[in-house]
């Protein structure tokens, strides 16, 4: 078991803590804020071992084995970078940074001193996605050959104008819930990008984007559509469709769900699953390769980091 500290609690801290608190092999041991008091509630809410006034004061405790980030966007590059000289394993909340040379650099970082890193992309985790990703390995829609994944939301009624989702550097709908989309599609496509189409959808009042729709072309010929807005919200959000040569997977709610269908034949069954947290796969993985020695996950690790940012930089630069 491994003791976790959670840096930053903003909205998500709430469902991380459940995660660890739902793991085998992680204790919740401790919580950080800016503002103590902040994070004194909070380690009450959760029964947190311990909680800190600072960040810094976090990272200095020997205790704390894994750090869970769950700051802003913008804050990542820089606490990964403080998390590592401590000496702390570190899993970032998505997207861990805003380019391919900061992703490259964090991970030589991490095997520097000896720390596992991982972005946080608990689609990849989740008992669903997993379950159905090994039922298609074995063959049962036959040849997977397009994905369909998509994320919209409307959640920008109730913001600041100076929240961060908004701001121009990291801010926007494609690193806020785009990454869901093209994560779930390198998750099941399991391959590199071989071409790569995008266009932004924009807001005019905004510097920030609005939308993304992404045309992905991979080395092993699947083709996948990843598509994500704030325009409109969606029945449950987050949608996938996998289609294979003898059959297709719909997938209702492919980012934290726990039931899909799968269509053969004109015939339509349920595949469920049972789960506590959507958050706790994740949390489990990391610690089990931090138990292994390893300094990167084999399912999430640097190269898949950089395939998911790879994705995103180039909506920006149509932005």
């Amino acid at each position: 078991m491994k003791n976790v500290g959670i840096l930053g609690l903003g909205n998500i801290a709430n469902r991380v803590a459940k995660g660890i608190l739902c793991s085998e092999k992680a204790c919740l041991y401790g919580v950080a804020s800016r503002e103590e008091k902040k994070a004194e509630n909070f380690a009450k809410r959760y029964g947190a071992k311990t909680y800190y006034g600072s960040y810094e004061e976090m990272l200095r405790d020997e205790n704390v084995d894994l750090v869970y980030l769950c700051t802003p966007n913008t804050f990542h590059y820089e606490q990964i970078k403080c998390c590592l000289s401590f000496g702390k394993h570190v899993i970032s909340e998505k997207p861990m940074v805003r380019n391919e040379k900061e992703v490259r650099e964090l991970f030589a970082l991490a095997r520097k001193h000896g720390c596992f890193l991982m972005e946080a992309h608990k689609t990849m985790f989740t008992p669903l996605n997993k379950k159905i990703k090994e039922m298609i390995e074995a063959g049962v829609i036959g040849k997977l050959h397009t994905i369909r994944a998509q994320y919209c939301s409307l959640g920008l009624e109730d913001l600041r104008e100076d929240h961060w989702v908004l701001e121009e550097d990291m801010g926007g709908c494609t690193y806020d819930i785009g990454v869901y989309p093209i994560c779930a599609c390198h998750f099941y496509a399991d391959a590199k990008i071989k071409e790569l189409q995008t266009e932004v959808i924009k807001n005019p009042g905004y510097r920030c984007d609005f939308g993304m729709e992404a045309d992905i072309f991979y080395e092993n010929g699947i083709y996948a559509s990843a598509r994500s807005t704030w325009y409109y919200q969606s029945k449950e959000k987050g949608k996938a469709l996998l289609v294979g040569e003898k059959g297709y997977v719909e997938i209702p709610a492919y980012w934290k769900g726990n039931k899909a269908y799968l269509c053969q034949e004109g015939k339509r069954r349920i595949i469920e699953v049972q789960m506590e947290s959507d958050f706790e796969g994740e949390i489990t993985h990391a610690i089990e390769c931090i138990e292994q020695g390893l300094l990167e996950s084999p399912v999430l690790g640097e190269e898949m980091s950089v395939e998911i940012v790879r994705v995103v930089e180039e909506v920006q630069k149509n932005r």
